[in-house]
């Protein structure tokens, strides 16, 4: 139960250490950030803008996602083996990455404005809550 005796927030059900948190914290956000930019194109009339808009926003949430996977590997394993899997996993990362923007754009010829925009707006989205993070964090 909440504090109020309603639903618990399901961002928190499970005990998470503060890494973790902020990850899904970061995720969920830019997650809701890159479904209303969708949404908003769609009833605006833009169906095309909102599916490049989606992806744009899908692909930099996936990123985040793998660069956080990678860090945390860093810590659990030895030094040299963390190196070899940060390079193989960004080399994968890349080339998914790749694959994904190629397909949009050449297979489904989608808007190159509105992917970028969604990927830009979902990185502006993450970079000002590490901001805001940051600040209340000071002293």
């Amino acid at each position: 139960m909440g504090p109020r005796g309603g639903p618990q927030d399901p961002i928190s059900l499970l005990p998470l250490d503060e890494r973790e948190a902020f990850v899904r914290q970061t995720l969920v956000t830019t997650g809701i950030i890159g479904v209303a930019g969708a949404a908003t194109l769609f009833f605006l009339g833009r169906g095309a803008w909102a599916i490049a808009f989606g992806v744009g926003a899908a692909v930099s949430l996936g990123n985040f996602l793998l660069i956080a996977r990678a860090v945390k590997g860093m810590g659990d394993a030895g030094a040299p083996e963390a190196r070899g899997r940060l390079w193989k996993g960004s080399l994968f990362r890349f080339a998914i990455v790749g694959l994904v923007l190629a397909a949009v754009l050449l297979v489904f010829r989608e808007s190159l404005l509105a992917l970028v925009a969604g990927l830009l707006i979902a990185q502006f989205g993450m970079i000002a809550l590490w901001l805001m993070r940051a600040l209340r964090a000071s002293p």
